[in-house]
């Protein structure tokens, strides 16, 4: 067993930015989404994450998105990002409230990342419901072996980023209409409970957790493939612990009709130049407020 005092304690932060939109582009589910991530990061299969350690972002603008990235300091550093978004000749593009940026807006500084998009980049989806809950225990001493194996394995990690989107080039994300999650964040989240191992708490890398994620979006009736865009350094963080009492998910069979999570393109976001003019006006207008 991983005791606490034998483990050193890496700083670790997440940043749930959720945007729905607006009007008839609603998408109901993110709400869903950013719960259902931040339940898992708090579960032991997640790591057990302090909840002062995660930083929820409802429909957020471009300035308190770039203020949270800057003042974002840690060892590792988890992003995830629910809402519309859509790709241009040169960027994948999402969309927060008012601007559309490149996902790579999103990199920071720290020296371990792992960003997770769940948008459209350009289809049909079937449903995928229920997240089955873990039976979380609470420990009186406040130790959990889970946090110090995940905390050890931020420490033995490269220093890395990844960017993971939901889907290829040239598709679209989907959306349950009746809010029951987005459908690649939902496979993910049930692909964590999907491995067998001899070790407690061994890693599950977001690697293969993105092919058994795949295989669930088959299983419901579509060929979405979710896939790496970004990678730098060697990130070995995973995404989630193997914990060995836990039951196999059931998965819905009742498939229907669902929302893209796509938007029309924004004269705003084409270039280049405009994003990195946006990003510093933005630290302009945080350094004038903080004054």
């Amino acid at each position: 067993m991983i005791h606490a005092k034998h483990i050193a304690k890496p700083s670790r932060k997440a940043i749930l930015i959720g945007c729905p939109g607006e009007g008839d582009n609603y998408l109901y589910s993110v709400a869903t989404d950013i719960q259902n991530v931040k339940t898992f990061l708090t579960s032991s299969r997640g790591g057990k994450w302090k909840s002062n350690e995660i930083i929820t972002l409802d429909y957020p603008d471009l300035t308190a998105v770039a203020s949270v990235l800057q003042n974002t300091i840690a060892d590792y550093s988890f992003i995830y990002f629910a809402g519309h978004g859509y790709e241009t000749v040169n960027d994948r593009m999402i969309c927060l409230n008012g601007t559309d940026v490149s996902d790579l807006f999103l990199l920071d500084q720290n020296p371990r990342q792992l960003i997770i998009l769940d948008c459209c980049r350009e289809k049909e989806y079937a449903v995928i419901s229920g997240i089955p809950k873990d039976d979380e225990w609470f420990h009186f001493d406040g130790r959990y072996p889970e946090r110090d194996a995940f905390d050890l394995a931020i420490l033995q990690s490269p220093p890395g980023k990844k960017i993971v989107h939901a889907t290829k080039s040239g598709f679209a994300s989907w959306e349950c209409k009746k809010g029951r999650g987005g459908v690649f964040t939902t496979s993910l989240l049930l692909s964590t409970r999907s491995f067998q191992n001899e070790l407690p708490y061994a890693s599950l890398k977001i690697e293969k957790l993105l092919q058994k994620a795949k295989d669930i979006i088959i299983q419901s009736g579509d060929d979405q493939e979710p896939e790496i865009v970004h990678s730098e350094g060697n990130l070995q963080v995973p995404f989630a612990l193997y914990i060995k009492t836990e039951p196999k998910p059931a998965l819905s069979q009742n498939f229907s009709r669902n929302q893209p999570r796509r938007t029309f393109k924004r004269e705003t976001s084409n270039s280049g130049l405009l994003k990195v003019g946006l990003f510093f006006l933005a630290l302009a207008i945080i350094a004038e407020h903080s004054e």
